[in-house]
């Protein structure tokens, strides 16, 4: 499990240098790889006990992962770039606030509901910065 969580730390740092620099791929990638991390442990879970809460699971994080594909499409900053960040960046907090249910519920370590957490928090900071114009426009 350590390998993970130290995976996972890699992920949010990365994250969170998106956030800080305004950098969509960032971003992204950082989201991208989570669920990736998420998707291999969730497969390994339901191939051990074959429950499906771990394959419903896994396709969940099929879809944050999918959101998060990172690209470099310049951002316009018309109406339609907007309101499919903001779409796509609340699915990313409801989707990790899900997470932090199914931490509580599995056998998931704990420190996992962190991670989650920071990670329904930090598209919401994405959200604002979008909504007030502080992420750069490209041509």
């Amino acid at each position: 499990m350590l390998p993970q969580i130290i995976i996972a730390s890699l992920c949010l740092l990365i994250t969170l240098y998106g956030v800080f620099k305004k950098n969509r791929v960032f971003f992204n990638l950082g989201y991208f790889i989570f669920g990736i991390i998420v998707i291999a442990s969730e497969l390994s879970f339901f191939s051990q006990n074959q429950e499906t809460i771990h394959l419903a699971t896994a396709v969940l994080w099929m879809i944050q992962s999918s959101l998060a594909l990172p690209n470099k499409l310049p951002y316009d900053g018309s109406k339609l770039a907007k309101s499919a960040a903001i779409k796509i960046y609340i699915c990313l907090t409801l989707i990790n606030l899900f997470g932090i249910y199914i931490v509580r519920v599995s056998e998931v370590p704990d420190v996992a509901q962190y991670f989650h957490l920071i990670l329904a928090i930090l598209p919401l900071v994405a959200i604002y910065l979008v909504l007030n114009n502080k992420v750069e426009v490209t041509k």
